[in-house]
Order: C-alpha cells, then structure tokens, then sequence
C-alpha cells in the first residue's frame, strides 16, 4: 500500500495517496487545494523571477490597453463596491499622513515604526564628549538575514 501524505491547504489537511508519477505530490486532488497550489506557486514565482513578473505586468498592461473603460464600468455597476473601496483608502490615507507627521516628530535617534535594517556597509563613529572631531571610525558591512 502507498504511503499516504497530508494535502498543504491548510483548508483541508486531508489524508491521500499521492500519484504515482508525482511522488513529491503535496496536494490533494480537490479544486480548491489545486486552486491553492496554482496560488502558491504563482506567488512564489512573482517574488523569485524578475522576467516572470515582468511578463505579467505587461500582460495586464496589454489587457488594461484592449479594455480602456473597464475599471470606470466596473466601479459604475457596482456603486456599494465603489464607495467602500474609496472609504478605505481615505483611511489609508490618514494613516500615511499621520505616519509621514509623526516621523517628522520622532527624534532622529528613534526606532520607525517599521524598523528596516538595509543590507549595506555602514561608519560607525564613536561620540566622545572629550574631542570635537571624530577621528576614529570603523566601517562595517550590515547583512541581513532574516525579514
């Protein structure tokens, strides 16, 4: 008998058989967990391949260039979609600008909000009180490693 795996949609964790001519097989055979397979792989391979991505955008620009008046006839059928969609980016909004305010607050020395750490080589100069140039410096090289 096969040894049976547990599909990856988190969905459904159903136990099944793998095919045979897919032994690496991680989803069961339900549309909806091949539909999340399809996704995941999608996904993945927007985030690891720049020629991938970049045929994608210029698929949905050729298609955006075929269907000008798409978007405006959607909104216009749809006027309770329209609306709500634009209350959320007024929200949106007034977050950025409360955001973008507060960083102009925040002493320079303060953490952001988001705390992004770039790879990169950065001086570090020690501050002494004692002298009034800064003659010692190291450079270092800052690598991250996780997100």
């Amino acid at each position: 008998m096969q040894k049976r795996k547990r599909c990856k949609n988190k969905d459904c964790g159903c136990l099944f058989a793998p095919c045979p001519q897919v032994p690496q097989q991680e989803y069961c055979s339900k549309d909806e967990c091949q539909l999340t397979r399809k996704r995941e792989w999608n996904r993945q391979k927007l985030l690891a391949d720049a020629d991938y991505r970049k045929n994608c955008r210029d698929a949905q620009k050729r298609w955006r260039d075929k269907n000008p008046g798409y978007s405006r006839e959607y909104r216009d059928r749809r006027k309770e979609y329209a609306q709500r969609n634009q209350e959320q980016q007024r929200a949106r909004n007034r977050k950025r600008k409360l955001v973008k305010i507060c960083s102009r607050i925040a002493k320079t020395d303060e953490s952001s909000a988001r705390n992004v750490v770039l790879t990169g080589r950065y001086r570090l100069i020690p501050i002494r009180g004692d002298t009034i140039a800064k003659t010692d410096e190291s450079i270092v090289e800052m690598i991250a490693i996780s997100a």
